[in-house]
């Protein structure tokens, strides 16, 4: 083919995207795929160009979420801490693989994945994989839109759910019907399909952490007290008593509940240093003091809100600030972008 690139948008239709390297000289072909998943983190061929070299992505925007089928050769794929503070990408990964596995280097874990298990990444961790040759369907949520919804959003990254969950078979099932239809789709039927899309995918999340325990836990329960959390994490007297009281359990239920997370107190901590992230990533609030977010977050000193955060994020407030506000803030058309530029939308 003569153009690697497809943007098409027809009347009420949905932003959709194609690469397509088919009959590309190899070098060619795997520079191109370079400066698109360059564009998330840093990639590197496990075999030689000599061997050839193919990628096809076809991806559909759906609001502020990205649907993708994708196949490429075995690499491997690196996001660093400085890469994440840079391009301010905060997002979840919901794949389910037709073909290929994946391996952690830094865990020194490899996956075994079968067609019908999710695997999940989060754009928001530091990440050292080796995937082999694969065919995927993927699902790409902005951590805004998914998170709220989550039991434990920060627990995700690198984590395989098994198929034999039937919500992971509904998940799966409901992934490939939004594919086929999504050319007849227009901005009406996305704005309907959104939250019930979501729903499937926390409830099947959700409930796989529920079974992997078995704890005997009340699962409405933990997430009602998450939801609250959430909801009320920048209130000056939310404490453990409180959150108890307000759901009539004891504080030392409360404890057991959320021992897996840390501890209550850990889990809201965590919630806001999250938030801070992200405070700090905006630029209407690079006016906002360090000492004054840490006096917003619940920290009695700036040098313990400064610990905390480079415990959970590996780098220090001043310097996330400075990685996001110094990245590029032109806003580009996603009529006229391609996949990996959805994804680093300033709204998504």
């Amino acid at each position: 083919m003569t153009d690697a690139f497809e943007q098409t948008r027809k009347a009420n239709s949905i932003p959709h995207s194609v690469l397509d390297t088919t009959g590309m000289p190899a070098r060619r072909a795997y520079a191109l795929w370079q400066e698109q998943m360059g564009a998330l983190g840093d990639i590197r061929l496990s075999r030689s160009l000599d061997d050839g070299f193919e990628a096809h992505v076809e991806a559909f925007l759906l609001g502020n979420m990205v649907l993708c089928t994708s196949r490429s050769a075995a690499q491997t794929f690196d996001r660093s801490r400085f890469r994440i503070a840079q391009d301010g990408v905060d997002h979840y990964v919901l794949r389910f693989l037709s073909r290929g596995n994946a391996f952690c280097r830094t865990r020194d874990t490899d996956y075994k994945l079968r067609p019908q298990d999710l695997f999940i990444n989060d754009l928001s961790a530091v990440m050292r994989t080796a995937i082999s040759d694969l065919e995927a369907l993927s699902l790409i949520i902005p951590r805004a839109m998914l998170a709220p919804l989550l039991r434990e959003p920060d627990a995700q990254d690198l984590r395989v759910v098994r198929g034999e969950n039937v919500l992971i078979k509904l998940l799966q099932d409901h992934l490939w019907s939004l594919f086929r239809h999504a050319p007849r789709m227009n901005g009406d039927d996305v704005s309907a399909l959104t939250a019930p899309t979501l729903d499937l995918v926390a409830a099947a999340i959700n409930g796989a952490v529920a079974e992997e325990r078995a704890s005997g836990v009340t699962t409405c329960l933990v997430d009602a007290i998450c939801r609250h959390v959430r909801l009320h994490m920048m209130d000056g007297d939310l404490s453990p008593e409180k959150i108890a009281a307000h759901f009539g359990i004891s504080p030392r239920k409360l404890s057991y509940l959320f021992e897996e997370m840390g501890g209550i107190s850990a889990y809201i901590q965590s919630q806001r240093l999250h938030l801070a992230r992200r405070v700090l990533a905006d630029p209407a609030q690079r006016d906002t003091t360090i000492a004054d977010l840490a006096e917003r977050f619940g920290f009695s000193h700036r040098p313990s809100f400064t610990r905390a955060f480079e415990r959970v994020h590996g780098m220090s407030p001043r310097q996330v600030r400075a990685l996001a506000l110094a990245k590029k803030t032109a806003r580009q058309d996603a009529l006229s972008s391609s996949w990996h530029e959805w994804i680093r939308e300033p709204g998504a």
